[in-house]
């Protein structure tokens, strides 16, 4: 496989395996305002950027908090490839692990989307239905700023094309390591995370439970998308809320598709 280039708002360039998904997720991921959800962000911190893609949200983490420790997991071989190469960019270097992280250490197959690399997922289902809403996007269900990404890109214009978005969300199968974060935290000698991010389309429950109760208190904020619908959602909120977290939610672009995909942000 041949790693793609593409260009950041700010001029930088970045590997990549479609240019396409980086207008799209740069639409996500560099307008979400966390303090407008209560998380701040410690100059010197370590992040758990878990289900880390291409790194975009490590790359724009590096931009407000230039002394973290960032630990970039993508379990992908074919994403991980160009995970490693653009956390080699940024200074101090952010670790890029390749591995998912979940219930316990194991080998999961994966359906990895090679047109939508940030579908990839170990839960079939899930991936099914981010590409459900995907394809109402891209045919019209899409609200104008959504919308407005689309057409920027050629997406849209390509939608209309016969055989497209069948071979957009074609799947390949995968194997992939899984450890636990509580693991992942030792060997790294990691004694408080200051941000854990999950984005890990359907595993986020499985990564939590790789938290082993002496850990949760060292743990200072989470952000969690969550793809098993508003349910799990609340469900794993009242969990957060138990452990004496403050949670707030909101909904994810690809609710406009249809797909049921939330944010989750909570804090001590």
């Amino acid at each position: 496989m041949t790693l793609k280039k593409a260009l950041l708002p700010d001029g930088r360039e970045i590997a990549c395996i479609n240019p396409y998904e980086v207008d799209f997720a740069v639409h996500e991921i560099f307008s979400q305002d966390l303090a407008a959800h209560g998380l701040t962000l410690q100059p010197d911190g370590a992040v758990f950027d878990v289900g880390a893609n291409i790194g975009l949200f490590s790359l724009h983490l590096r931009q407000q908090a230039p002394s973290a420790r960032i630990f970039a997991f993508e379990p992908v071989p074919q994403v991980f490839a160009a995970l490693e190469r653009n956390m080699a960019l940024i200074q101090p270097q952010a670790v890029a692990v390749p591995l998912g992280l979940g219930a316990e250490a194991s080998e999961v197959a994966f359906d990895y989307f090679p047109g939508v690399a940030a579908l990839s997922t170990a839960h079939s289902d899930v991936g099914a239905r981010m590409a459900g809403g995907i394809r109402d996007l891209l045919t019209g269900s899409a609200g104008e700023a959504v919308r407005a990404v689309i057409e920027r890109t050629g997406a849209g214009e390509l939608a209309r094309t016969e055989g497209f978005l069948d071979d957009l969300l074609r799947v390949e199968r995968v194997r992939a390591r899984i450890d636990t974060l509580s693991s992942q935290m030792a060997a790294y000698g990691v004694e408080t995370i200051d941000l854990l991010k999950i984005d890990t389309e359907g595993a986020e429950e499985e990564v939590l439970a790789g938290i082993t109760d002496a850990d949760w208190p060292r743990i200072r904020q989470l952000m969690v998308e969550v793809h098993l619908g508003r349910p799990k959602l609340e469900e794993i909120a009242a969990g957060l809320k138990a452990r004496g977290y403050r949670v707030t939610t909101d909904a994810h672009p690809l609710a406009e598709g249809g797909a049921a995909v939330f944010h989750l942000y909570a804090a001590r």
